[in-house]
């Protein structure tokens, strides 16, 4: 607590610093989150007048939007497009131009979930509301405009946590978002904040942002394939420069490495060890070591005359259980594949292109490869030699957008699929594996990350684990159907359909070469052949699980910094577990919240 203490002072007499330059500055540094309106309203105009997307690898600076906004031929617009254009221009002048150097602001938010299930829904990741939906009871935001170039921002919310380990959330009918109110006690206070803060650096053409920010990189609406936007936080550096047909970007962002959280114990030696994870009672003291960090470059084009956009995507994962860095995987301007370091890192490729067919429609598609044979190489499925499981993912989709005089409105269809094995791996000789076979406890080189958090005041150490990718992981088919309605009167209106089979290979699935053994598999499986991280009974998964979900939310101001909000999704699952024999479940959850900005 006393850390948490002195943090929050140090952080606030720097900006009071910050403010006593008292200095104006025109300033485009600022960066706009990945879910930001500005972001949103530059997609439809982008659609509207017939071009590719923007720049899908997000955040985004003030200077990188501006740039995106300037692209549009304001000429080739309907009257209604045409002032949306210019209101986002004008919005986006007004963010960087004679800005003080420091600002602050306060947002308090009252916020309450219901739901029918109290018995299996009793989690976060069981609800279609998010973590990151989640309003703070209070926050407090200081952004400070240094120079013509360098930006800070940080926000420090009092809010409940993600665990919830006091009160298990959604074990009761009813819960709001504020602290000590039952069933939230004061073990469930989050001070793992702040969730966002950053440094940012730039000029016209070049972006470099430093410290804590949501991610995400790809067109997706169910999830991305190489980065989502579903993980809460990445520790990170990225830097990217933009033209206007180009975009670079480079990134680094930490992770716990997985050897504090991975033990394999065995109680006896004439009995099976078994496996932990997850948490440590220890809290703070808690020794970590070892570096997991996921590299990334990223390129992107847009061709023939802005019709046609292309990203190309490559990413390693690099772990070290003894913090040695080996300087060779730094090179940005390398191909990381080609430094054959597997001992250390796991490449993973991908594929983006999305193509304007007219004004008002693009399709769009994206593919990523974790693993897949070369021209001689055993091919699994087809050779008799032990051959690694293709790990693959596929997302395909269109949108189309209309400008009426009182709005402008979405429409959205999006398909996914993933093969059983991606995102994972064996942890080579680094974990102590042997002939290249995962065993139970050992972990895997993988594209499975965790998030670590302090619960219980600071008394228990959790260890979140999530897919960096796809949010859904792997042995997955997904469908989707969206619709939305954005009106100039300051209000919108959200309708989304989804369903998923889900086979039975999770993030926590032990990877294996298929052979006469373990034979190659497709999605959605039914049967797991290998062993599990943290399920024994596997013989209980014998079926698909299939999800399904219908939701409708929608948003207003109702005056300037007074914003009220509502969410209703049913959801109902059969099969959960994959297990056949398990009851269908099924639960209608609301979610409703009023929050108020002070500038």
């Amino acid at each position: 607590m006393k850390h948490n203490k002195w943090f929050i002072v140090g952080i606030l007499c720097i900006f009071a610093a910050f403010a006593a330059f008292g200095a104006e500055a025109d300033n485009q540094q600022k960066i706009y989150k990945i879910d930001c309106e500005e972001y949103e309203q530059l997609s439809v105009l982008y659609r509207i007048a017939g071009l590719a997307m923007p720049s899908s690898s997000g955040p985004w600076s003030n200077s990188e939007l501006c740039l995106m906004a300037g692209r549009i031929d304001r000429n080739s617009l309907p009257p209604e497009a045409a002032s949306m254009l210019d209101a986002l221009k004008a919005s986006l002048k007004t963010d960087n131009a004679d800005r003080p150097s420091f600002d602050a602001g306060m947002t308090a938010g009252l916020q309450v979930y219901a739901h029918s299930n109290t018995a299996y829904f009793t989690t976060r990741e069981k609800w279609i509301s998010s973590f990151s939906d989640q309003l703070p009871v209070l926050a407090f935001d200081f952004q400070s405009w240094l120079g013509d170039g360098l930006y800070l921002s940080t926000r420090l919310p009092v809010q409940l946590n993600d665990i919830l380990d006091a009160s298990e959330f959604g074990s009761t009918n009813i819960i709001s978002n504020i602290p000590l109110v039952p069933p939230s006690t004061m073990k469930d206070i989050d001070f793992n904040f702040p969730y966002r803060s950053l440094i940012s650096l730039g000029g016209d053409w070049w972006n470099v942002e430093v410290g804590r920010d949501r991610l995400s990189w790809g067109l997706g609406e169910t999830g991305n394939l190489i980065i989502g936007d579903h993980v809460k936080y990445h520790n990170m550096a990225r830097a990217a420069a933009y033209s206007n047909n180009f975009k670079y970007t480079f990134l680094a962002s930490f992770f716990p490495h997985p050897q504090n959280y991975y033990h394999y114990e065995t109680v006896d030696l004439n009995k099976n060890g078994y496996y932990k994870n997850g948490s440590s009672n220890n809290g703070q003291s808690s020794y970590l070591n070892g570096i997991s960090m996921f590299l990334g470059h990223r390129f992107e084009w847009r061709l023939f005359s802005g019709k046609l956009g292309l990203a190309v995507t490559e990413g390693i994962m690099y772990m070290s259980k003894d913090n040695k860095l080996d300087l060779i995987s730094l090179n940005p301007a390398m191909f990381w594949h080609n430094n054959y370091t597997r001992s250390l890192t796991n490449s993973i490729l991908g594929f983006e292109l999305d193509w304007a067919v007219c004004n008002g429609l693009n399709l769009y598609g994206s593919m990523v490869v974790d693993e897949s044979p070369l021209p001689g190489e055993a091919v699994p499925g087809k050779s008799s030699e032990p051959a690694e499981p293709n790990g693959l993912g596929f997302i395909a989709g269109a949108r189309y957008s209309a400008v009426t005089g009182s709005g402008y409105w979405t429409l959205g269809l999006e398909g996914a699929y993933t093969t059983p094995y991606l995102y994972l791996r064996d942890g080579d000789s680094q974990s102590g594996e042997d002939d290249r076979e995962q065993t139970k406890g050992r972990y895997g080189i993988n594209y499975v990350i965790a998030v670590r958090e302090m619960s219980q005041t600071g008394g228990t150490q959790n260890f979140t684990q999530e897919f960096l990718g796809y949010q859904y992981g792997c042995d997955a088919i997904v469908g989707n159907l969206n619709c939305s309605f954005a009106s100039n009167a300051d209000w919108k209106l959200e309708g989304n359909l989804f369903y998923m089979a889900h086979g039975t290979h999770d993030e926590n699935t032990i990877w294996t070469r298929v052979n006469t053994t373990y034979q190659n598999v497709t999605t959605p499986t039914t049967s797991h052949q290998t062993e599990n991280q943290a399920d024994d009974d596997l013989l209980d998964r014998d079926s698909i699980c299939h999800t399904f979900v219908a939701g409708i939310n929608g948003s207003m101001d109702i005056i300037p910094g007074l914003n009220a909000f509502a969410q209703a999704d049913y959801i109902m699952i059969v099969h959960p577990g994959n297990v056949s024999t398990a009851a269908t479940q099924s639960d209608i959850q609301l979610t409703v919240g009023v929050s108020y900005e002070v500038f």
